[in-house]
Order: C-alpha cells, then sequence, then structure tokens
C-alpha cells in the first residue's frame, strides 16, 4: 500500500516589524532648533539695542558719548530784524533736524562780561519719536522727551542769546576759545565737529578790534595772537553773517581776510557762510 505523502506547507515569510518612530522628524526639529535661534537673536537684538539707546537723563546724550558734536557762538550786539531772527531760527533748527541722534548741541554767546563766555547749555540730540520702532519703545514718551527736554529749553536759551546784548565789546574770538573749551570733550572728540558763528565778525576788544583799524598783519605780530593754538583742527565752520551797523566804515575785505586767516591757523575749515538779510 502506498504512503500518502505528506502536503507540504509554503513557508510563511517572516514580517519584520518596524519600530515605532520617537521623537520628532528631522525637518520638525530644524524647525524648533532655528525657532530656538530666532528667539534668542530677537532677545540679544533688543538687549543691544537697548544698551544702545541708553541715555545720560541730564545732558540726554548716549552714555558711550556723543555720535557728533554741534558748538554754536551767538553774537547779537544789535537787535535782529524779525526776517533775520526768524531765518536764524530756521537755520539752526535745520542743522537739528539733519544731525544724527545723539549729537551734542553747545550754546554760547559774545559777551563783554568774561563770566557770561563759555557753554551755556549742552544737549544731545535724542529720538524724536518718528525715528524709532513702537515694537521696542514707547512713542508718547520719547516724543515727549525730545520736545520737553531737549528742543524747549535749547530754543529757550537760544532765544535769550539772540536777544540784543548791548555789549560795549564784542570778544569774538574770545567767545569761540571760551564755548569750545569749556564744550566737554569738544576739543578731544575724534567724530565731526562743527563750529557755527552767528556774528556780524567785526571783533572789538583789547586783543583786536576792527574798530582800531587793525588787521590780521598787525594782529599776528601782537602777543594775542601768540596764544592761539590749533584747537579747531579738523573742525567745519560755519558763519551766519549778520548785517554790519552803517556806522562801520571798513574795508569788508579786510575783514573777511582776517578770519580765513584766522580759523586757518587754527586748523578748521574754510568757513561756509551763509548772510543773514533782512530784505
Amino acid at each position: 500500500m502506498a504512503r500518502r505523502r505528506q502536503a507540504v506547507r509554503p513557508a510563511r515569510r517572516s514580517v519584520a516589524r518596524r519600530a515605532p518612530r520617537r521623537g520628532l522628524s528631522l525637518p520638525l526639529a530644524l524647525g524648533a532648533v532655528a525657532a530656538v535661534a530666532l528667539i534668542a537673536g530677537l532677545f540679544l537684538y533688543q538687549q543691544r539695542t537697548a544698551a544702545a539707546m541708553a541715555i545720560d537723563p541730564q545732558t540726554l546724550c548716549p552714555v558711550a558719548g556723543p555720535k557728533a558734536m554741534t558748538a554754536i557762538l551767538i553774537d547779537v550786539t544789535d537787535e535782529l530784524a524779525p526776517v533775520q531772527a526768524a531765518k536764524l531760527r530756521a537755520l539752526v533748527r535745520q542743522r537739528i533736524d539733519a544731525a544724527e541722534v545723539g549729537t551734542e548741541f553747545s550754546l554760547g554767546m559774545v559777551s563783554d562780561d568774561m563770566g557770561r563766555l563759555g557753554s551755556q547749555v549742552a544737549l544731545c540730540k535724542p529720538h524724536s519719536g518718528h525715528d524709532v520702532s513702537a515694537i521696542n519703545q514707547n512713542l508718547r514718551i520719547v516724543s515727549a522727551r525730545y520736545d520737553d527736554d531737549f528742543i524747549k529749553p535749547f530754543n529757550s536759551m537760544f532765544d535769550r542769546m539772540i536777544a540784543a546784548s548791548q555789549a560795549k565789546q564784542s570778544p569774538i574770538m574770545e567767545g569761540v576759545q571760551a564755548l569750545v573749551s569749556e564744550t566737554p570733550g569738544f576739543l578731544t572728540f575724534q567724530g565731526p565737529r562743527r563750529l557755527i558763528v552767528v556774528s556780524d565778525l567785526l571783533q572789538h576788544s583789547g586783543a583786536m578790534s576792527f574798530y582800531r583799524g587793525e588787521n590780521w598783519k598787525s594782529f599776528s605780530a601782537s602777543r594775542a595772537a601768540q596764544r592761539l593754538s590749533e584747537s579747531l583742527g579738523g573742525v567745519e565752520v560755519e558763519l551766519f553773517l549778520i548785517p554790519r551797523p552803517a556806522d562801520w566804515k571798513g574795508d569788508p575785505a579786510v575783514l573777511e581776510d582776517f578770519w580765513v586767516r584766522y580759523f586757518d591757523h587754527q586748523g578748521a575749515s574754510a568757513p561756509r557762510v551763509t548772510r543773514l538779510g533782512d530784505l
């Protein structure tokens, strides 16, 4: 009797069981890392921005120091005509508006009272509220600081200075020296520096006087000239020229030659002149 053959069952294929996924996929992980880096970067940026915008509450200057410096000397011995005063205010405001935030503006005046020479006020231009982001700044506080702590006190002092002083002398050179020496850091500042002189340029003091018929030749031979130093090296000079009084009969060319030589001797740039006419 023949044996029955056992049916051979086909071998089952072993199906490998996949291990369950653990953690995030690579794209998600990279995205998480990028998000953390972005948050850290924003935090660091805000910290650096806050440090860069930190200012001295008294001077409004950056704690790290001014970005630039502008010294303005006011020499008004006779009352300005309304048109002249308005033009002068507009010119000074243009210089303020065009200046970089952090620029220090100092004011001084020419007076025969030596106690009134030198820097009377020195404030840095802060942010105005139009040049900052509302994301990390309170625009109302920033605008109030600009108006109340900078513009108003500056304008108040400026208006007092352009009122007629009725001085018997006009020591312009002495006023320049006092202003730049008493403005903290002006003489040694390495950034941009500007000197604005508002005057008719009729120097009249014991050191030198156009009313005595003196000029650069006579002055340069005097002892007063020996005290001059190159204290204005690299300074940009602007002259806001007030019309001269009718009783002065001197030669304007002699006067202008004197001041070109004076500023050149001090190491400053050739003056840029803007005339304050009244017609």
